[in-house]
């Protein structure tokens, strides 16, 4: 039996983070917009941009002064719950990033970061098959109506890349990547009422699920693989030394 969950954009006012997202994605920022959906249906979210130094100081005063002012516009307008916002001062280019962590797919269209991008997406869950299709595309179309936004700080373009575990059985991506089972959609004028559209399946691609916990979890991976090298040699040693002083 299919379960069918339609989500439509209700009253809340977008207008401050479409005001945020329009200031951020300057000329010369590099944003990326990276989700992982998990074979528990659970959703990863990553919003994060890339400055480079000469263009940060071209406006304020330090770089730190940049990264602090962007994470806390960013904390306010989206809210402190659940967010993680990391902040790097780096060279050539500094940047900040957002993340959040959502229990399932209907929690995630609900987010405000999505109801920014579309006003409405139809999830369909029938046997181990998930199925979602957003509305058109709402983001391009508000920022360039919206009179408060000035010309240049408006952004044409927005690329989606959603990392699956599970195997797709179908899309309308724009590019694949079967390797990392990575499908990324671009949203710009040109095709500005696009949509998204994917469909899963129970296959589970373990590859997939086996590199991200390793680059999640690198650090671990290291002490624990570190660890266990550690014990082998020293036993090895041990016995080693044993057997010669028994031959002696």
């Amino acid at each position: 039996m299919a379960y069918i969950v339609i989500i439509r954009k209700g009253c809340i006012n977008m207008k401050k983070f479409l005001l945020l997202l329009s200031a951020l994605l300057l000329t010369g920022c590099s944003v990326n917009y990276d989700l992982t959906i998990t074979n528990k249906e659970k959703v990863k979210e990553k919003f994060y941009v890339y400055e480079a130094n000469d263009k940060i100081l071209e406006s304020h005063g330090s770089i730190n002064e940049y990264l602090n002012k962007y994470a806390s516009l960013y904390s306010e307008s989206m809210g402190s719950k659940g967010y993680t916002i990391k902040t790097k001062k780096g060279n050539p280019s500094s940047y900040f990033i957002v993340t959040k962590t959502y229990s399932n797919l209907d929690d995630y269209v609900l987010s405000n970061t999505f109801r920014t991008m579309f006003n409405s997406a139809n999830v369909e869950r029938n046997g181990g098959y998930t199925t979602v299709v957003t509305s058109r595309n709402a983001y391009i179309q508000s920022i360039k109506n919206d009179e408060l936004v000035s010309e240049n700080s408006k952004y044409d373009t927005f690329k989606i890349s959603i990392k699956f575990y599970n195997e797709v059985i179908d899309t309308n991506a724009n590019e694949v990547d079967k390797k990392n089972n990575i499908y990324t959609w671009h949203v710009s004028e040109e095709n500005g009422d696009g949509f998204i559209y994917f469909k899963t399946g129970p296959k589970v691609m373990y590859k997939v699920v086996f590199m991200d916990y390793i680059a999640d979890n690198l650090l671990a991976v290291i002490i624990t693989s570190g660890t266990i090298l550690l014990i082998a040699f020293t036993t090895l040693y041990l016995y080693a030394k044993s057997k010669k002083n028994n031959e002696v």
